[in-house]
């Protein structure tokens, strides 16, 4: 496919979603194969989409949605698993740590485990065996964000599980209701 229809035809979808994994283009493009594979080299290439981890590209698009990009991310790396924003990250946010995760965000999934360098910092994965209904029982919306928050007792009791961070852990805080 020319590189100019490539990329009208995926503009269409960047003001929905910038993750895509090959599967997806190919749909887009009407191509499969080595021709998909060709495609996407020469879009790469030229600058249109950005490979960030294996078999996953990212259309930047100033129309997007406001989802945070590494948060977008996370969820197309373990698209079909229940994941939610937890451990440092989600204790971070609750301020029952001091320290602000910069460029890292930590993610609970019911997938695999891992580590992911992107262009919008590191994705942390961190495998839980909690079933879907303590998952959404526990955690809670989280508004202009695409990845569900563990609630503050449920951030503590992870990171208390886990034996991560617990010595960054502001007990005072964990006490208070708000």
């Amino acid at each position: 496919m020319k590189l100019l229809e490539a990329e009208k035809r995926i503009r269409i979808f960047t003001g929905r979603k910038r993750a895509f994994k090959s599967r997806e283009l190919g749909r887009i493009f009407e191509e499969e194969g080595e021709t998909l594979r060709s495609t996407l080299r020469r879009l790469v290439d030229a600058g249109i989409v950005e490979r960030v981890a294996r078999d996953l590209y990212w259309i930047d698009s100033p129309s997007a949605k406001g989802i945070p990009a590494i948060e977008e991310l996370a969820g197309a790396l373990r698209s079909g698993e229940f994941n939610f924003i937890g451990m440092e990250s989600a204790a971070s946010l609750w301020s029952v740590i001091s320290q602000i995760p910069v460029d890292r965000l930590t993610v609970v999934t019911t997938g695999r485990e891992g580590e992911f360098k992107t262009p919008f910092g590191v994705i942390e994965f961190i495998h839980t065996a909690s079933s879907p209904s303590e998952i959404i029982a526990n955690t809670v919306d989280y508004p202009g964000h695409g990845l569900r928050l563990a609630t503050k007792d449920y951030t503590v009791h992870g990171l208390l599980r886990a034996r991560r961070s617990v010595h960054l852990i502001d007990w005072e805080e964990v006490e208070d209701d708000d």
